[in-house]
């Protein structure tokens, strides 16, 4: 689906519809916004789902970050990175998972580590090499991926057909909201509504059938019922 035509699928959503009322490349800027959400939300609730996979540009040397927004391009969430390329004999070698940690709570996970900040990929301290001789040079970065800024009418749309609503139906809502038409605003946002909660049900399970680790869960504390029986503040109560 090219942005003209969900442009074209906006506006026959209604024949009160008038194109006039917002210009082309105010069009073109909202498909922008509305296509990134719809993956913004994909990154939230499974960033698997919208997932990619790119090499990062090589770094000179060990000191330098992966500016992510140049290659492997825009993303919205890494799920993983590994070791692509290598110079001498840094500890990590190629194919090794680099563990992703918040740079505030690198204890969380053991070496070798990275972090991100905005669009740039960093080593965690010199764990990615001690100098410039030996050091990791590239890595494969797997992301959910961001959109690209939609520019003419004839481009392309990321989205997937079955999920183009998403973009039309906001794009209407955008014509009835400019003709002064609160009616019909209220119809459009239900739909929207009702085609989110949809997508969202769908990311959600989308990889039902993968192994995730378990969710840890206090231990019993096998604290014994009151005298006399009773239930215990807090403790379930059976119905029936």
């Amino acid at each position: 689906m090219t942005a003209q035509d969900a442009i074209n699928r906006a506006i026959q959503r209604s024949a009160l519809n008038n194109p006039d009322l917002v210009p082309t490349a105010q069009m073109l800027g909202y498909l922008t916004s509305y296509e990134r959400a719809v993956y913004a939300m994909g990154a939230k609730y499974n960033p698997e789902y919208f997932g990619a996979e790119g090499d990062t540009a090589t770094r000179a040397d060990n000191t330098e970050s992966w500016d992510l927004t140049t290659s492997p391009g825009d993303v919205f969430a890494l799920t993983a990175v590994h070791v692509a390329t290598i110079v001498g004999t840094p500890t990590p070698e190629v194919g090794d998972k680099l563990n992703l940690v918040s740079f505030r709570f690198p204890e969380l996970q053991v070496t070798p580590r990275a972090y991100v900040r905005g669009q740039q990929l960093y080593g965690y301290g010199d764990e990615l090499g001690a100098d410039g001789t030996d050091f990791v040079e590239s890595v494969t970065a797997y992301y959910s991926e961001m959109p690209a800024v939609v520019s003419t009418t004839a481009a392309v749309l990321t989205i997937p057909e079955e999920w183009a609503d998403l973009v039309v139906v906001p794009l209407a809502r955008l014509l009835a909201l400019r003709d002064n038409r609160p009616g019909d605003v209220q119809v459009l946002d239900a739909e929207y509504n009702s085609l989110v909660a949809t997508f969202i049900d769908h990311v959600s399970v989308y990889d039902h059938g993968a192994t995730r680790p378990l969710i840890a869960v206090a231990a019993a504390t096998g604290t014994r019922p009151p005298a006399g029986g009773g239930v215990q503040p807090g403790a379930p109560r059976v119905m029936g």
